[in-house]
């Protein structure tokens, strides 16, 4: 017949199991495959050439983007669409859905 066990052996026993319990974890951690590193998204610049005209994108943004402070609607854009037109050398842009009167050269 089993003898029964004590209250301090089953104690003594949990405390067991749960100290093996967390080296195995903390084993698992440290062997666990590791994510690979994100890629580097790679730089683009990106330049209009029209005629003898060569315009880069970021420099008509730019341009774009001083009007608007010189508009004083520089705070809290949302959205700006600009629409170049290389023949004339001109940038219309559209600021949170309202065209903007005067086209930016660049």
């Amino acid at each position: 017949m089993p003898r029964a066990k004590k209250a301090a052996d089953v104690a003594v026993e949990t405390t067991e199991v749960k100290e093996e319990v967390k080296e195995e974890v903390k084993a698992a951690k440290k062997t666990a495959v590791k994510k690979p590193a994100k890629a580097k998204e790679p730089e683009v610049n990106v330049v209009v050439e029209y005629l003898d005209k060569n315009v880069a994108v970021k420099d008509l943004i730019e341009a774009v983007k001083e009007a608007c402070k010189a508009n004083g609607k520089a705070d809290n854009i949302e959205t700006i669409n600009i629409y170049y037109q290389p023949e004339n050398n001109k940038a219309y842009y559209v600021v949170d859905g309202n065209a903007q009167e005067t086209p930016v050269e660049v």
